[in-house]
């Protein structure tokens, strides 16, 4: 197990225990010594949902487009890529963005099996 890989259960604990600011540090430091764009892209999905709870939502909108560059170029996840839009998408409340997020749930759905039903149902509401 990495450093990162240890931090980033810390900030798995940290969440479930409802301490959002240490999850967040957390998260960073996992992201900073992240062993590559998959590992990397994974912590900053989390930073940007964090912070945006935190009511950071610059340090949220930042972490969530490095996020969204990864999982687009070098990290083949369509269901995280999906995940990241759709946090985007709450961030911004921004309707295109929720119809993305949708379509890749749909994607992600027939690519992995998964019953995305749930998600994809409200990316379509949202996005109305």
């Amino acid at each position: 197990m990495t450093d990162a890989d240890h931090l980033i259960d810390q900030a798995r604990r940290a969440r479930r225990d409802g301490d959002r600011a240490t999850a967040l540090d957390l998260y960073r430091a996992a992201a900073a010594g992240a062993g590559g764009a998959t590992q990397r892209a994974h912590c900053l999905r989390h930073i940007g949902d964090l912070a945006h709870e935190l009511g950071r939502d610059d340090e949220a909108r930042a972490a969530l487009d490095e996020a969204e560059v990864l999982y687009r170029g070098a990290v083949d996840d369509p269901l995280s890529l999906a995940n990241t839009i759709r946090l985007r998408a709450l961030l911004d409340d921004d309707r295109m963005a929720w119809r993305e997020a949708g379509a890749l749930y749909d994607a992600a759905a027939l690519r992995t099996g998964l019953d995305l039903a749930v998600a994809v149902e409200e990316c379509a509401r949202r996005g109305q």
